[in-house]
């Protein structure tokens, strides 16, 4: 379902090396301390291990998504390094229709968890994880530099699978 401003279609692509200076002006324009060019590079490049989204409203780059296929132990963690849309539009459904795209593609390739990291107080963005699926697991100390904590979240993609076998009571 595409949705958007007017007649405006969103489009969810795959970012190639001609993008990555578009994503770093996503990155700053999202974040106080974003990825730097030089390692969105590194990402794009590395298709077989990242999987790098760029979302277009209307032929605007209007938000992006970054996730890797990591090992952790004898299973696949799809792992979501960052799910960003700018702010003239947000809360019309795009980060959801990325993290969805993320999901399917990293799942596509073996992925049977999700995990994330996010900024305590960072409210919309946890309560679209939530909605989506993730649990809080774990606080992160210091993890976005000091006083600023992270929250630890996982959603379980196998079939079956109920809530995870963890549980943070001070998330």
């Amino acid at each position: 379902m595409a949705r958007g401003a007017g007649l405006a279609v969103l489009r969810v692509r795959k970012a190639t090396l001609r993008d990555v200076r578009l994503m770093a002006e996503l990155e700053r324009s999202c974040f106080d301390e974003g990825y730097p060019e030089s390692l969105l590079a590194y990402f794009v490049m590395n298709d077989e291990r990242f999987i790098c989204l760029l979302a277009e409203l209307g032929g605007i780059a209007v938000g992006m998504a970054i996730g890797e296929l990591e090992e952790e132990g004898l299973k696949a963690v799809g792992h979501v390094w960052t799910i960003e849309v700018l702010a003239p539009y947000r809360r019309r459904g795009i980060g959801e229709r990325l993290l969805r795209e993320l999901e399917e593609r990293l799942r596509a390739r073996g992925a049977v968890e999700f995990h994330l990291e996010v900024k305590v107080g960072n409210e919309p963005a946890i309560r679209l994880y939530e909605k989506m699926g993730y649990i809080k697991v774990g606080i992160l100390r210091d993890y976005y530099g000091p006083g600023q904590d992270g929250i630890f979240m996982v959603k379980h993609l196998g079939p079956g699978e109920g809530p995870s076998k963890w549980s943070c009571g001070a998330c």
